[in-house]
């Protein structure tokens, strides 16, 4: 088998491995007494979010054949959609973004960045200038929001966006948060229309960021 089809083959293998294990590991952790008992991917929205999740594995590695993605850049999107993925479901059950889940993601992206500097510091050195300006761009964008929301932006959620600055880079991390927003706000719109929420009333933002990914894998 060609070495980029075992990169296809592993990354969609390790997707589930990921999710099961970590929502495993957290899932004493929730609130609420259902959630603390669920047996995982069982629920139609969770097979959805697979599949999309899935594909966009597909997608991401499609533009690696290509030439357009570095292998670096292609182990951190990989990463950064399982926890998009995780963080989707988490948010849209119990409305929080864990902080264990983040340092864990956290702490991988340290892992990868000083494994990648020992082998190739100028390549790493290369792609850190992207990740400053996601993570300046997050900083800026969501920091605004939750000052001017006056806490109703959830702190988790711009921890969240700290997260996907540094994973996503000024690259992908600035249509990906773009695409969040028009569909929480297409969302939100016609919840209120239809007389399904108030003004008052909170969503979860971190499923409509989770879109947002996926639409921006899927441009390429």
């Amino acid at each position: 088998m060609r070495s980029d089809l075992l990169v296809l083959v592993a990354a969609a293998a390790f997707l589930p491995l990921v999710y099961l294990g970590v929502l495993y590991y957290y899932r004493s952790c929730f609130a609420q007494e259902c959630n603390q008992k669920r047996r995982f991917l069982r629920t139609l929205p969770e097979k959805l979010v697979f599949v999309l999740s899935e594909a966009a594995v597909i997608r991401v590695w499609y533009s690696y054949t290509l030439g357009s993605l570095n292998g670096l850049m292609l182990l951190m999107l990989i990463i950064m959609l399982y926890g998009m993925t995780i963080l989707c479901m988490t948010d849209y059950w119990e409305k929080v973004v864990p902080n264990r889940i983040l340092l864990l993601w956290m702490m991988f992206w340290i892992l990868i960045m000083g494994i990648y500097g020992v082998r190739d510091l100028n390549a790493m050195m290369r792609h850190m200038f992207g990740v400053i300006l996601g993570l300046v761009f997050c900083i800026l964008s969501f920091g605004f929001c939750y000052l001017i929301s006056k806490g109703s932006m959830g702190a988790g959620d711009v921890k969240l966006a700290v997260i996907m600055g540094i994973y996503l880079t000024g690259d992908y991390v600035v249509g990906a948060v773009f695409y969040g927003c028009i569909l929480s706000a297409v969302f939100s719109i016609l919840m209120l229309a239809r007389g399904k929420m108030t003004r008052k009333d909170s969503i979860p933002f971190v499923p409509f960021l989770y879109m947002g990914v996926i639409i921006r894998y899927f441009i390429g």
